[in-house]
């Protein structure tokens, strides 16, 4: 066999042939060494394609300056709705400070209508008494009128009352 060592050769050969040998083996783990060089490299081409295609996909600088537009125009109407929401809240306030204002100001003509007519009625009264003849008839601002019972039944049965056409009715 060529790599067996054969005695009585020459020296020289046998060194030749050990340092073939020898090479021989380092070639073989270099090559190892290349296929998996090759075999990394393969896969850190394979990761470096996924990277760039997910990078691909990634917004550029102009979305981040869009998105930072997006984010002020945000920030500015939050403001403004916020200015709007309390003017709001301002209106409702004057509303029911102006419905309480208008229900007061009705309570309170409708209490002058009533003393209106109260001293309307007051006055017809004392009219038709004096009209039927006088009589002891005072008024006062205040206080009901104080007339005496005879005068008041004499006050009814002397008024003629009439119906809607006009017409007296006795």
């Amino acid at each position: 066999h060529r790599w067996r060592k054969r005695g009585g050769s020459d020296p020289a050969t046998f060194e030749l042939i050990q340092k073939i040998q020898t090479l021989q083996r380092r070639l073989i783990a270099k090559t190892e060494e290349v296929v998996e060089k090759g075999l990394v490299i393969q896969e850190k081409e394979k990761l470096y394609s996924e990277l760039k295609a997910i990078l691909a996909r990634q917004p550029g600088p102009e979305v981040a300056e869009q998105l930072t537009v997006y984010q002020q125009n945000l920030k500015k109407k939050t403001i403004q709705m916020k200015a709007m929401a309390s003017e709001l809240n301002m209106y409702q306030a004057q509303v029911n400070e102006s419905k309480y204002e208008q229900e007061r100001l009705s309570r309170e003509l409708t209490e002058m209508k009533r003393k209106y007519y109260l001293q309307k009625r007051k006055e017809k009264l004392v009219e038709d008494m004096e009209y039927e003849g006088g009589g002891n008839v005072s008024v006062s601002k205040s206080g009901p009128i104080s007339i005496h019972h005879e005068q008041i039944t004499a006050a009814k049965n002397a008024r003629i009352r009439y119906t809607g056409g006009g017409y007296a009715i006795n």
